[in-house]
């Protein structure tokens, strides 16, 4: 079975356009979330991901959240006034079905894929590599504990949990850092498959990856990036805004923690962006 994992599209319709004409005879499709924000075209990329039924599995990201919520992104502070000039440029895109559709999408999918087992969810917060995870000296101690627990949600301080609370599974697929990785954590293969809409690696083609029973590539795709330019044209925004937009599309990079921080204090003037 061939499987097409995609993340953080971020209305960059052009882009997943090629990734999909790239891969017409995947038997399933995973997507990981960040359908909207940052993007000029999030109705294209909302509306494909609604024709999608199971087996496909599309899983909400922080931006479909804040889209369909109308609350903040969660996302680093410094990236906030960038974030809330394209919400408010391209909200009125989405109609309301969309919103109800963004909204309803679960943070954390699990499944199997002829008998693997498999986690989806957008973020564990934080880059993979630079945390430990571990296995639980009494992993069925804390599965018993959980299972007690009258909630919809748990809300995890530490994402060696993640594993204890799903019995250690054979997958696990995230996005949010837009940086294609895999690593293996006790049994545990982790795996991002980067972004299609907005790389962050320097590379500025579309990152997909593919798992094909049990196999897991990875891919890039180059599409038309100017035509995503030319469809920023017909929004209300800035054109500092815009140019920061543009310019991290046409080179896949990201700004440094300080150069963020400038920004958002206004006291810099910088050719790239970085979203999370």
């Amino acid at each position: 079975m061939k499987v097409l994992v995609v993340s953080d599209i971020h209305g960059n319709w052009p882009a997943l356009r090629a990734v999909l004409a790239a891969e017409p005879d995947a038997d399933q499709i995973l997507c990981l979330g960040d359908l909207v924000n940052y993007g000029p075209q999030p109705e294209k990329c909302v509306a494909w991901a609604m024709r999608l039924d199971l087996p496909n599995h599309v899983i909400q990201g922080n931006h479909d959240r804040a889209f369909s919520l109308g609350v903040p992104s969660r996302g680093a502070p410094q990236y906030q006034p960038l974030v809330e000039a394209v919400q408010a440029a391209t909200d009125f895109l989405l109609t309301a079905e969309m919103k109800t559709f963004l909204a309803a999408l679960k943070p954390l999918q699990t499944f199997r894929w002829n008998e693997i087992s498999c986690v989806a969810c957008h973020t564990i917060y934080a880059h993979p590599l630079s945390y430990r995870i571990t296995e639980c000296d009494d992993p069925a101690w804390n599965r018993t504990e959980l299972s007690r627990m009258d909630t919809d949600m748990i809300l995890l301080g530490h994402p060696d949990l993640l594993f204890v609370m799903l019995g250690h599974p054979d997958f696990v697929f995230i996005g949010n850092t837009h940086l294609p990785m895999k690593i293996k954590f006790y049994g545990t293969l982790v795996v991002n498959p980067g972004s299609v809409g907005q790389p962050l690696d320097g590379d500025p083609r579309a990152a997909y990856a593919i798992w094909r029973d049990g196999d897991i590539t990875f891919h890039r795709v180059a599409y038309d990036v100017e035509e995503t330019v030319r469809a920023y044209e017909s929004l209300d925004l800035d054109e500092h805004v815009k140019r920061q937009l543009v310019d991290g599309l046409r080179t896949g990079t990201c700004l440094t923690k300080q150069e963020t921080t400038e920004l958002a204090m206004g006291k810099r003037d910088l050719p790239n962006l970085i979203s999370i």
